[in-house]
């Protein structure tokens, strides 16, 4: 179960991811494409709805062109 403090950090990461994203003017589904998976999970994790694994962070900051730590270290 997940506690608040988590879900907050996930929101977190999730809103990095589409900053990034948008940034490089893709959609959710061409980033799901990029990665081998689909645009609704990649919605999922950019609303904080799905805690994400390290490997899937590592696939989705080599799609966007940026470091794991880019995604996950706070601002």
């Amino acid at each position: 179960m997940q506690n608040i403090k988590d879900e907050k950090y996930l929101k977190e990461i999730g809103a990095r991811i589409r900053s990034i994203r948008e940034g490089k003017n893709l959609t959710q589904v061409e980033l799901g494409v990029m990665c081998n998976n689909y645009g609704e999970q990649i919605g999922r994790i950019e609303r904080g709805k799905f805690n994400v694994t390290v490997c899937t962070l590592k696939v989705i900051a080599e799609a966007l062109g940026v470091k794991v730590s880019d995604l996950v270290d706070p601002i």
